[in-house]
Parts: C-alpha cells; sequence; structure tokens
C-alpha cells in the first residue's frame, strides 16, 4: 500500500538467514517499482513498513564458468 491505496499482491515472504530480515516477492504498479520506493505490506491484518528492494537480494558466490 502507499498512502493507504493497494498498489500491488504479494506472492511470496520468508525470513532471510542471509540478511536476518524478512523478504518477499510482489507484483507492483510500475510507477511504484522503484528501487528505494516506501511502501507498505499487510501481514495479517497489519501495515509493516517496507522497500522496493532490487534483485538478488543477496549476490550469488557462484563465479561464471566457460565449459
Amino acid at each position: 500500500h502507499v498512502d493507504g491505496q493497494p498498489v500491488g499482491e504479494v506472492t511470496s515472504g520468508c525470513m532471510s538467514p542471509s540478511l536476518n530480515r524478512a523478504i518477499g516477492l510482489a507484483y507492483v504498479d510500475i510507477d511504484r517499482a522503484k528501487t528505494g520506493t516506501p511502501i507498505e505490506i499487510v501481514i495479517r491484518r497489519k501495515a509493516v513498513a517496507a522497500q522496493i528492494a532490487p534483485l538478488p537480494f543477496v549476490p550469488s558466490r557462484v563465479k561464471d564458468t566457460v565449459s
């Protein structure tokens, strides 16, 4: 939500052991999808502050290899 209005739909969420915080994926209106945009996620009828973050949440430690 932004200003009390829905701007998307959460598709999944969980705790990230690597980041030690909650993360989630959602479909968000394109005009609200800029990295850093503050939003609210409703979890069990309670609004929780969140922000749009870039993917991946955690950089890969796997090196690219060429066969």
